[in-house]
């Protein structure tokens, strides 16, 4: 098994990503999120397959020209680990998140 989906890592390197979280009284998930310009969105669905795209589509919070979209679904679909990923991410987010998502795997 590959660590990676490579197309989907370098989509990654090459957009504004991010991590944030959502504090729920015992659920911190992180998410993971990738900003995506409207002329990347091809590269984007030939990047992670139809999958995510099954089953009624996916959601996605739409700017004046770009998209953002949750990566979690999309890179956990694919049996891939968030931690695999780390270095598409900025080094400060990661190491804010670092404990959460180690937590995160283990449950997983």
């Amino acid at each position: 098994m590959k660590e990676v989906n490579a197309d989907l890592y370098h989509l990654l390197n090459e957009n504004e990503t991010g991590l944030y979280t959502q504090e729920f009284h015992k659920n911190k998930t992180v998410y993971a999120y990738v900003h995506l310009d409207f002329t990347d969105l091809a590269n984007f669905v030939e990047a992670v397959g139809t999958y995510p795209f099954e089953e009624g589509g996916m959601k996605v919070t739409m700017f004046e020209r770009s998209i953002c979209v949750d990566l979690n679904d999309i890179i956990e679909g694919h049996d891939y680990k968030l931690s695999s990923y780390k270095k598409c991410f900025d080094e400060d987010d990661w190491e804010r998140y670092k404990e959460q998502i180690e937590e995160m795997e283990r449950d997983y």
